[in-house]
């Protein structure tokens, strides 16, 4: 990309060298890719990178190399950052990590790349958020080929909605001949919610707190899948911080 600018968002940065940076990015032509960011804090010798340096700050860049960890040649924001507070900073650092974890380095999803701008934009507004949440992670599953139908089962056939059935993240919803006595137990899902869920996929309708909580449920288990064992910082954050500020609310959007 070396020449060009190409939008992008910074997704994470660790200090590496002499006053610089190791930074992950996703970017739109090059998808996710990792760049060493040289005298990022060194004003008095060029190093003006950091000011953009920032996280939920949509940016052009350039970069060069051959390897798998390019350089980057120029940086600059488009405009002012995306301004999330409370616990939507954890919901905003929770996208970038589930990226920086899941997406293979340079593939190109632009889907996702314009799906991740408006979740954020999504999270700073003063809306219930939860949902464009829900809807950002059934798009990244969708993108990385793990996408979940609510509106059939693991045999491709039709959901009945007087039926029941449990989530099984390697197979997908499969019929069951009983409902589950537990509320939000993923292994006694009605029908007619699961073909609730489906409408909102395609239609932007609303759900009701139980469909959403199934939602939340059916895609933590699905991402976890993925993700494997090792916890994820940004919910050993988020618990950090309620710990410490009690008293406050939350906005409907913790990951």
């Amino acid at each position: 990309m070396a020449g060009s600018l190409e939008p992008a968002w910074l997704l994470h940065r660790r200090e590496y060298g002499d006053g610089g940076f190791l930074a992950d990015f996703m970017g739109l032509q090059s998808g996710r890719f990792s760049a060493v960011v040289r005298g990022a804090r060194r004003k008095a010798r060029g190093g003006s990178h950091v000011g953009v340096l920032q996280p939920f700050l949509p940016v052009l860049l350039a970069h060069s190399g051959r390897g798998e960890l390019k350089t980057l040649r120029k940086i600059e924001a488009t405009r002012s950052a995306i301004e999330l507070t409370g616990e939507r900073i954890f919901s905003g650092l929770y996208l970038n990590e589930l990226l920086v974890r899941l997406l293979p380095r340079f593939e190109v999803f632009p889907g996702l790349f314009a799906q991740y701008g408006e979740t954020l934009n999504s999270l700073a507004s003063r809306e219930d958020s939860e949902l464009s949440l829900r809807y950002f992670e059934l798009t990244l599953l969708s993108e990385l080929g793990y996408g979940l139908r609510f509106d059939s089962d693991a045999g491709s056939q039709a959901i009945e909605p007087s039926s029941y059935y449990r989530y099984d993240p390697e197979r997908g919803f499969l019929a069951r001949v009983f409902e589950s006595d537990a509320e939000g137990d993923l292994d006694g899902l009605c029908g007619e919610q699961l073909l609730n869920i489906a409408d909102w996929l395609f239609s932007g309708d609303g759900l009701d707190q139980h469909n959403k909580k199934i939602v939340k449920a059916v895609t933590r288990r699905a991402l976890q899948q993925q993700l494997g064992d090792r916890p994820l910082k940004s919910r050993e954050l988020l618990r950090a911080f309620r710990s410490a500020e009690p008293t406050v609310a939350s906005l409907g959007a913790a990951p």
